[in-house]
């Protein structure tokens, strides 16, 4: 599992341009990275990026921490454990292809739902509901954070961005617990990480200094983009 100069670069850009994303608007770190990593090294995903994002998550939870409130969402947490034992049963039994399928509709889906603006009321049903899928998108592929955005998206956006960033803290926590178990989660993951996590918390400040004078339907619109493209490469990778 040995990666080149050139590979390991392109992982810390990727990584840092998704946390840069997540800093602004409150997830987007896995979208925008983890299909660059699947390609470059599908076993980095999804312990990689899920490290990753717990430590931007710590970050972020603590420059927004004057917005920060779980009033609302301990549903989410509660739903978030009987999906991360459904999310541990797949890890056994996914192929590296159906992990990129899986990716790649994940991404597909969340594109689709931003798009036509899908929200649901956050509502303690369908908050126990989006911290489930949640845990089994979070766990299997490292993109966890469209199914509680979704829900969320309506909330001021500084406290959205305080309050994913606090939920990422405990979800990416139990998925590494999930992802070592099963066998995801070494310690050379732990080293690409950290080797990344500089240039992840630059990002992070810059996006901080940024949002005031950066409307994020920009940056939304961009990522848009990118994450179709990287949907549709995704699926046709796993289909190959």
């Amino acid at each position: 599992m040995a990666l080149s100069t050139e590979e390991l670069i392109l992982i810390m850009l990727a990584l840092s341009a998704g946390a840069f994303v997540q800093s602004l608007i409150g997830f987007g770190l896995a979208i925008v990275s983890a299909p660059i990593l699947m390609f470059i090294d599908a076993s980095l995903v999804p312990a990689a990026v899920t490290l990753v994002t717990l430590g931007l998550a710590i970050v972020n939870t603590w420059q927004y921490r004057s917005q920060l409130s779980f009033k609302g969402i301990s549903w989410a947490f509660i739903g978030r454990i009987p999906g991360t034992f459904v999310a541990s049963a797949l890890l056994f039994y996914l192929s590296a292809n159906s992990l990129e399928l899986l990716m790649g509709i994940a991404v597909l889906i969340a594109v689709v739902a931003s798009i036509f603006k899908f929200a649901v009321e956050p509502n303690n049903k369908n908050m126990f509901w989006a911290g489930f899928a949640a845990a089994i998108m979070g766990t299997t592929t490292g993109i966890g954070g469209p199914p509680m955005a979704l829900v969320l998206q309506k909330m001021d956006v500084m406290k959205l961005r305080a309050t994913l960033a606090g939920y990422f803290i405990f979800s990416c926590a139990i998925s590494l617990g999930a992802q070592a178990m099963a066998g995801y989660f070494t310690l050379w993951h732990l080293k690409v990480s950290l080797i990344s996590l500089p240039l992840v918390f630059l990002s992070s400040v810059f996006a901080l200094r940024l949002a005031p004078y950066v409307r994020a339907e920009w940056v939304r619109y961009g990522l848009l983009i990118l994450c179709g493209f990287a949907g549709l490469a995704l699926l046709g990778k796993g289909l190959s």
